[in-house]
């Protein structure tokens, strides 16, 4: 039985790197192609961006909301340089565990496909942390399509 595939939510994680910039050309070319809403995503995870720095004028409130701050900047900025043209698409900032954030925002705004770069984490690092997209994979049932770094 053949299966029709129709994508109108299409969900992109970013952390800003070059690898997500180039990543962000395939969730844009889907959604070009299923004239498809775009959700561009970036996850603050202040106990991770905070630890082990330390202001002594600035408390962890401010701090964590100057790094919120930057992040919704960044994540401007990533939209208007990586979409020009195309504007069916929202810039969602989330707070939290990457990974945890992500998943809950698929099941919350019924994604229908998450288009993530993988940064192919090897040795220890992948066994004592795993990945963002890993477990992205692991926790949902909406597809992923991983898209690695060119070298």
């Amino acid at each position: 039985m053949e299966r029709t595939v129709d994508f109108k939510k299409i969900l992109f994680p970013t952390d800003f790197t070059e690898p997500s910039k180039e990543a962000l050309q395939y969730a844009l070319s889907l959604a070009r192609r299923y004239s498809a809403r775009l959700y561009v995503v970036h996850v603050v995870n202040f106990s991770d961006e905070a630890a082990g720095f330390y202001v002594p004028h600035i408390s962890f409130e401010r701090l964590d909301e100057e790094m919120k701050q930057r992040a919704e900047g960044l994540l401007k900025s990533f939209c208007k340089e990586g979409l020009r043209e195309f504007k069916d698409y929202e810039s969602v900032l989330l707070e939290g565990e990457p990974y945890k954030e992500i998943v809950r925002f698929v099941e919350k705004e019924n994604i229908d496909i998450i288009v993530m770069v993988s940064y192919c984490k090897e040795g220890l690092d992948r066994f004592l942390f795993g990945s963002t997209t890993e477990r992205v994979i692991r926790k949902t049932d909406c597809p992923v399509l991983i898209v690695h770094p060119s070298k």
